[in-house]
């Protein structure tokens, strides 16, 4: 991101900070770089297409262990477009099989899932979902299911605003603070451009939390997905990192870029997340990263868009995770 698109609570900090600093003639050091997962060559997912899914194609999956039906790992999938959401099994995170009675709803994208928020209800899923992607006013909704197949629609959690989109959520239950948190892109597709966060001591709550601005830019920045690394942090200390997708002079004539992921980092899950070195972690048209830790492994699932046939396929990027933090990768 460029200067003026920074995380707007770093900008005016650093504003107030070192002015006096400067004027006083000391010197700044800048922090020592933070790097992440040293990511291998993604592996492309083959999942047959379902009739239900048409000229679109999944492009997230959001995943929990779950052990039920014979399979271990459940994945819940939206479509680029927004015509509806599916779920797929596994039982080694590669190999995926699409359940028979997909699609689970319709009118619905990128479905973010949690296990375990309700004590009193321990199997209960709650899912974040995208409504209305394909408008000018999508919203977010809350759902919950007891099977993973039935998913009942509990309330907006983000409500619908004119002329602003509000999609792309991802729920997250903070290991640390044991904190529920709703973070989602909000914007216009065009030169807004916000990363949202909300956080509750409940998933039942999100939708009355007050908003916490992450970061804007007039570029695009979307798809926001959190991950906690009890040990990723410099010393053996935690960290989160925020994964994102961007497109570099998206509506640019001349010089316009492809679909890439970029990180950023913080010591919390909503604090003043700055980009890791290396970025962009992922390139060449992939975008809407999904971050998830089984086994002590690391399984990145996102989608690549195929420019001669302009069809998105799902990718796996499989990584055990290191003992200690990752070392910082100097930009390409």
């Amino acid at each position: 991101m460029r200067g003026a698109d920074l995380p707007l609570a770093r900008v005016r900090r650093s504003s107030l900070l070192l002015l006096p600093l400067l004027c006083a003639g000391a010197t700044v050091q800048a922090a020592a770089p933070v790097g992440y997962l040293q990511l291998p060559e993604p592996q492309r997912l083959t999942w047959p297409a379902q009739d239900w899914e048409g000229d679109q194609q999944p492009h997230t999956l959001s995943v929990i262990e779950l052990n039920r039906g014979g399979f271990r790992y459940w994945g819940w999938y939206g479509l680029n477009h927004g015509r509806g959401i599916g779920l797929a099994r596994s039982n080694d995170l590669v190999h995926w099989n699409k359940y028979e009675g997909n699609p689970l709803w319709l009118n619905a994208r990128w479905p973010s899932v949690l296990k375990g928020a309700d004590p009193a209800h321990s199997e209960r899923l709650y899912f974040a979902i995208t409504r209305d992607y394909d408008t000018p006013t999508s919203r977010i909704v809350l759902a919950s299911s007891e099977d993973g197949m039935h998913l009942t629609e509990l309330r907006d959690l983000v409500k619908p605003v004119t002329d602003e989109r509000n999609q792309n959520p991802n729920l997250f239950h903070d290991p640390v603070t044991g904190r529920f948190f709703l973070t989602w892109y909000r914007g216009n597709d065009d030169n807004y451009f916000d990363i949202v966060s909300r956080s509750a001591e409940s998933v039942q709550e999100l939708d009355r939390a007050p908003d916490r601005l992450l970061m804007h830019s007039t570029a695009t920045v979307a798809a926001p997905n959190l991950m906690y690394l009890p040990k990723g942090g410099a010393g053996g200390s935690g960290i989160y990192y925020l994964a994102t997708e961007i497109y570099p002079n998206r509506y640019s004539e001349t010089n316009k870029g492809v679909w890439q992921v970029k990180v950023f980092y913080a010591d919390r899950a909503d604090g003043e997340f700055m980009p890791v070195a290396g970025n962009p972690v992922q390139d060449g048209e992939r975008a809407c990263l999904f971050q998830h830790v089984f086994e002590k492994t690391f399984y990145g699932y996102q989608c690549r868009l195929d420019d001669a046939t302009d069809i998105w396929n799902m990718e796996v990027l499989v990584v055990p995770l290191p003992d200690r933090a990752p070392d910082p990768k100097k930009p390409e």
